[in-house]
């Protein structure tokens, strides 16, 4: 699926996010990318989960991305704004 596609996806999420996802999200990619990841905030909009931060390397970004989709299967959208600098 391309980004198009995906930003012109339905949006098929009815019900709000759990409300500790945010902490057990963060917790997990923090474990995950052993620390890579500077500066890490989830934020929980709509049926959309926004990953933020900083990383050296393209694979923390990677894993980061990787360990919210371990918790989060059913979930449609995710955007990863984490700069690689």
């Amino acid at each position: 699926m391309t980004l198009d596609q995906v930003r012109h996806a339905p949006r098929l999420l009815s019900t709000p996010f759990p409300t500790d996802l945010v902490q057990r999200l963060e917790g997990h990619i923090e474990r995950r990318a052993s620390g890579q990841i500077r500066d890490l905030h989830v934020v929980c909009q709509d049926d959309t989960i926004i990953i933020q931060g900083r990383s050296r390397t393209y694979h923390a970004k990677q894993l980061a991305q990787q360990a919210v989709l371990d918790l989060t299967d059913e979930y449609l959208l995710l955007a990863n704004q984490i700069v690689v600098y």
